[in-house]
């Protein structure tokens, strides 16, 4: 059978506003994704002091909150609460070294964390991400919090 789903653009506009005093700025930025042929758009509850893995990368055939890490283009994933933060961990694959990295970030309250690919470097970066996001799993802190992710796969 063949598709009748048509690649398509994915635009992601950033736009910030500041303003200070009698001072207004503003700036504006595209990112464009050329032969869309997959998005996911999710939003989840996560139980307060529970951990949830929310994506993982690390195969080859797509299915339920999995995304083959050669195709992920885009991610962005929100913390929706408005008083309670979220921690957002990300695991690698192996290194040159055969060692897993972990590293995790707080995503404050009506914040977002957006990435444009899965290429890490565990450790110093020496010219090549040598490793890909594998695994993102969130934890609520403080309260139960709802967490949105969209993955757009090119």
């Amino acid at each position: 059978m063949a598709s009748t789903v048509k690649p398509t653009n994915f635009l992601v506009k950033i736009k910030e506003e500041h303003v200070i005093g009698n001072q207004r700025t503003v700036n504006e930025n595209f990112y464009r994704i050329p032969n869309v042929t997959n998005l996911d758009r999710r939003i989840v509850t996560v139980p307060n002091t529970t951990s949830v893995d929310l994506i993982n990368t690390n195969g080859l055939t797509p299915g339920a909150g999995l995304f083959p890490s050669s195709s992920v283009k885009y991610g962005r994933i929100t913390n929706m609460d408005d008083s309670a933060s979220l921690a957002v961990t990300f695991s690698s694959s192996e290194g040159a070294d055969s060692t897993r990295r972990v590293w995790t970030m707080d995503v404050l309250p009506t914040s977002s964390l957006m990435f444009s690919g899965v290429g890490v470097s565990g450790s110093e970066f020496l010219g090549s991400f040598s490793q890909d996001i594998e695994f993102i799993s969130v934890f609520a802190i403080s309260a139960s919090v709802d967490v949105e992710y969209v993955i757009v796969n090119a």
